[in-house]
Order: C-alpha cells, then structure tokens, then sequence
C-alpha cells in the first residue's frame, strides 16, 4: 500500500469513527429509542403510554418534590440538549421551561423539539373562590380527563414528527390511552353524582378544572400556588363557610405541608382526606408503581365522599 493510499483509508477509517461514534453515543442516551424530557408526572405518564418501547422518558421534576419550587439544574438543560423531544405544561406553571429550551437549543446542530400542551387562556372562575393574581389561569388541565386528551393529542404530534417511522404505533397507542381516558371520565362523572354538598375545601386551588368538570366548587385554604397563604380574615371566611355548608372533610394533598389544612380539621372538626393535584407522585407511589389513572380513581373516591356522594 503506497503511502498516499494509507493516508486516504486511515482518512476514511477516522470518518467512519466518527461517525460511528456519534451514533454510538446516541445509542448510549437512549438505548436505541427516542430520547425525551418531561417536567412533570402526567407527562412522562402520557409519553410513556404513547411511546412506548420507541421511547425513553426522563422526568425533571422527580417523586416527592414540589413541583410550584423546582428550578432546573445545568445537567437538567443538558439533558433537554441532548433530547428529541423537550415536553412541558405551559409557562403559567413552569416559568423557567422556555427559557432552559432556548439555552438547550442555542447553538446545537440538533434542534430539541419543544412542545407545551397545555394553550390555556382562563379557566374555572366560578369554580373557585379565591381572590389571587392567578386564579384565572390554572395550568392543572390534567385533573379533567378531556381536557388530558388534548395534552396527549400534542405529544402524539410530537413523536411522530422526530419519528414518522413509529407514527402507526403511536397512534395505536394513544387510541388506547384515550379509551382509558374516556373511561376514567365516565367512572368520575358516575361517583360525583347525587351529591348532598356542592362544595369541597382543598389546600390549594387546583382542581379548578376537575371542578368545571364535574360541577362542584372548590374553597382554597391557599392559592393556586400552595405557597401563597390566605390572611386570618380569609381564613376565618373559610372556617364559616366550613360550618354553614356543613363540610366535614378537608382535601390535602400528600405532597405540601398538611399544617394549616391540620389547623383548619382541629378547628372545624373535619375529616383529612387526600386529593391529589398529580404534578408529581410521591416517593412511595412511583416505587408501587401506583400511576395517572389509579390517582386519578382515588381522587374521585375524595371527592365523592367529601361531597357526601350517594
């Protein structure tokens, strides 16, 4: 081999690594699948539904913390760089998501497909009595079955653009998610009906959409953000409301401080009963495996007890 011939294949040879490195580095990321990043639990369960085994989803926000808190760390934008598909609710909840995309996609050959699935304008304001900056614009769409259809519908769209070659799949699979999701909805509107009271007492006002759904209204010891604490006047308007509706449950969810909601049961010899808002799941419920739509049940059972149900 002459020496001008050797520099050609060792040329060829060093494109072909790297080219072949490349591919095997995505392969390491994904495992030969779809990589995606979602923000919250409703999401990845979705994903997950739709996708697949075409895809391998990585939640932000992980079991047992506050999703209102959470802000993303530099290994965070790094994964969304490094994803086919970046998945969030809206910016009304994740304030930082648009932002960590721009970064994630600033400079990059490969543009991170971004996809917010929530395109909300107003939403539950005679179903929730609370009087904050942001009542009208709750982003927890997911606690309304239908309303979690639409979310699905965009991440479909989503995967079969980066994957047109699993579109058949993908649409299978959210056929199926979306006769589960139908019947979820059935179930729901079935256990929250004949109902004595029209009014629940939640921690922090999130079921505003679960409420529009189902025709009850729900009085907020917080705000839409569970950080945002009512003054003694307001509270004392709850503990009456409590007594003159006769309420005798008290919804928390598992996640945020039960203190005041504790405060609120001591005084008003109420019940603690869990709902949960379904932004993330508890430690102990992904270790069980415990998913969406067994919440989702168990929230209903919440409810239909608190308004008193037959």
């Amino acid at each position: 081999m002459t020496k001008s011939v050797l520099v050609i294949a060792l040329s060829l040879m060093l494109l072909y690594l790297v080219a072949t490195g490349c591919a095997s580095d995505l392969n390491e990321q994904t495992g030969g699948e779809i990589a995606v990043i979602t923000t919250t639990y409703p999401l990845t369960y979705f994903t997950e539904r739709i996708g697949g085994n075409r895809v391998v989803v990585t939640q932000l926000v992980k079991p047992g913390v506050e999703a209102h808190d959470f802000e993303p760390a530099p290994s965070d934008i790094r994964a969304i760089t490094n994803s086919y598909v970046f998945i969030y609710n809206h910016p009304a909840f994740e304030s930082w998501a648009l932002n960590a995309a721009t970064a994630s996609n600033s400079g990059s050959d490969s543009q991170t497909v971004i996809v917010q699935t929530i395109n909300l304008e107003t939403t539950g304001e005679d179903h929730g009595r609370q009087a904050v900056d942001d009542s009208n614009f709750d982003p927890h769409v997911w606690l309304n079955p239908v309303k979690a259809q639409e979310q699905a519908g965009r991440i479909l769209s989503a995967l079969i653009e980066v994957d047109p070659d699993g579109a058949t799949i993908y649409v299978r699979n959210a056929d199926a998610l979306e006769v589960e999701l139908r019947a979820l909805d059935d179930l729901t509107s079935k256990k929250l009906s004949n109902c004595e009271l029209g009014s629940v007492v939640v921690s922090h006002l999130a079921f505003g959409h679960m409420a529009d759904r189902y025709d009850f209204d729900q009085i907020g010891l917080t705000g839409l953000s569970p950080e945002f604490e009512r003054g003694p006047s307001q509270l004392v308007k709850v503990l009456e409301e409590i007594g003159e509706l006769g309420i005798k449950h008290i919804l928390q969810e598992p996640i945020v401080s039960d203190r005041l909601a504790e405060t609120v049961a001591g005084e008003t010899g109420a019940e603690l009963l869990t709902l949960h808002p379904l932004e993330v799941r508890t430690s102990d419920e992904a270790s069980k495996g415990v998913n969406y739509i067994d919440i989702m049940k168990s929230n209903g059972d919440a409810v239909s007890t608190a308004l008193r149900c037959s």
